[in-house]
């Protein structure tokens, strides 16, 4: 789960909710506009556009137009009752149709850099094999399809425990959990923040989510083909990223033949531990 390192909405940034396939959807985006460059942010399990609260301002300051969202049934987004609203191919048909609504409502001439973070890796790149126009894309702290059989037991878990246990009791359990483990974070409000994106979550989309992440496959061979055909891709993860194992990340990227790389003395969340390093690294990756 990334932590955001805080909550308060910078006041270059705005939340609307936009009608995507029919249903709402959070985005969060900066007001920045009148430049055809800019981002899509995907976040991960768990997570919300509020993974990238820190990343949009600075990403603004460099002049490029970003935004995030709420996956189908994450935090302020609408949800659905039918597990097949959250396969991975309707996932990568959320993203096409919302960056197609962005193009229309902001006036962008082009595609957008794509990142994807974790889970939202496995969404972004499902929705590139499949063609996708953007003007590239950064798979950062995910694989190339299922997380590895060894990190599957917390996943399991819920799936187990879901519909059959309501999202109060789950949390309570995590919260503890994390407060053992000395992960509670400082401040009052993110942590009042973390409770409420919880109890947001659709109990569908975090059951879905999880079965996803224990059997997605990969598309190793149409991402090949885009690379090839001159899509920019970089694969790119934190030095201590304890998801997918790092020689499973570096594996994706000699298959898909793509430049790789490691940001030093950072985890799984980049986004949310430091930024600023995450979006010079971002940057350098355009400017190759």
């Amino acid at each position: 789960m990334s932590t955001p390192p805080f909550i308060e909405l910078p006041d270059s940034l705005v939340v609307e909710r936009w009608s995507v396939r029919s249903a709402e959807r959070a985005v969060m985006r900066t007001r920045l506009t009148g430049t055809d460059d800019w981002f899509v942010l995907v976040p991960g399990f768990t997570g919300s556009k509020e993974d990238f609260i820190a990343v949009l301002p600075l990403l603004a300051d460099a002049g490029f137009a970003t935004l995030s969202y709420d996956q189908l049934g994450q935090h302020e987004s609408d949800g659905s009752a039918d597990p097949r609203d959250y396969d991975l191919t309707s996932l990568a048909a959320d993203l096409a149709a919302l960056i197609d609504t962005a193009r229309t409502r902001l006036g962008f001439a082009v595609g957008p850099q794509l990142v994807g973070h974790s889970f939202g890796g496995l969404v972004a790149q499902r929705a590139v094999a499949e063609g996708l126009d953007v003007a590239g894309f950064t798979a950062l702290c995910t694989g190339p399809g299922a997380l590895p059989p060894h990190r599957h037991g917390g996943l399991s878990d819920l799936i187990e425990a879901l519909p059959h246990t309501d999202m109060a009791s789950i949390w309570a359990i995590m919260r503890a959990q994390a407060a053992a483990a000395g992960e509670q974070p400082s401040d009052p409000a993110v942590r009042e923040f973390l409770s409420r994106r919880w109890l947001n979550n659709d109990p569908h989309q975090i059951r879905e989510f999880a079965h996803q992440l224990m059997t997605a496959t990969a598309v190793t061979d149409p991402m090949r083909d885009r690379v090839a055909g001159g899509l920019p891709v970089t694969v790119m993860w934190g030095e201590f990223d304890d998801a997918w194992p790092l020689e499973v990340q570096a594996a994706m990227a000699r298959d898909w033949g793509a430049p790789s790389a490691q940001l030093a003395g950072l985890g799984h969340s980049p986004n949310a531990q430091r930024p600023d390093e995450l979006v010079a690294a971002l940057l350098a990756t355009l400017r190759r």
